[in-house]
């Protein structure tokens, strides 16, 4: 095929020149081949660094790329650990939360008994204190009825001479009184 496409070339050239100019040819080709030969010298070295450092560098994203095929892999494992056992954990919360919320009952009705105990006993000594209040108030008014009936009745019972000795009898207490005072 080559020799055809060869041929084919060399036709056309002959055809249209009548002679096919080898000078030219080889001129070319030598052209060509310096090209190559000062482009391979030149850019050789410069075409390897560049292909080694590109190598280094998808080495390096190689590298990075499955580091986080690792890590994500590592962290789906444990999301799938944590899934597996998270009906068990949302057992064991909601049992922890209804074991705080007795506990939590519990302490508030501990309180509720205590409040109730010291209203209670608030009560008591409320009753008490407004027992004793009225029985002071009813024996005082006991008291100042029984003296208005008794000094109705002295005066009405007692004659002139009864309530001169009374008066002594009261004068002698007072002086009794007195010394006693006295003397202390």
């Amino acid at each position: 095929m080559h020799i055809d496409l060869l041929n084919l070339i060399i036709t056309v050239a002959t055809d249209e020149a009548q002679t096919f100019n080898w000078r030219d040819v080889t001129y070319q080709a030598v052209n060509l081949t310096i090209l190559l030969l000062v482009l391979v010298y030149y850019l050789k070295q410069p075409v390897k660094n560049f292909l080694i450092e590109r190598r280094g560098i998808i080495g390096n994203e190689i590298d990075d790329a499955q580091k986080a095929i690792a890590e994500a892999k590592k962290i789906h494992a444990e999301y799938e650990e944590k899934l597996r056992h998270l009906d068990a954990e949302i057992r064991s919360l909601k049992e922890s939360i209804k074991e705080q919320g007795e506990v939590e009952r519990k302490e508030i009705l501990r309180q509720a008994e205590i409040a109730s105990e010291k209203i209670r006993a608030d009560a008591r000594e409320s009753i008490e204190l407004e027992s004793a209040r009225a029985r002071r108030a009813i024996q005082s008014q006991a008291i100042t009825l029984a003296i208005d009936i008794a000094e109705d009745l002295i005066k009405q019972n007692l004659s002139f001479s009864d309530k001169d000795k009374m008066i002594e009898k009261f004068v002698e207490r007072m002086e009794e009184e007195k010394w006693h005072q006295s003397q202390h």
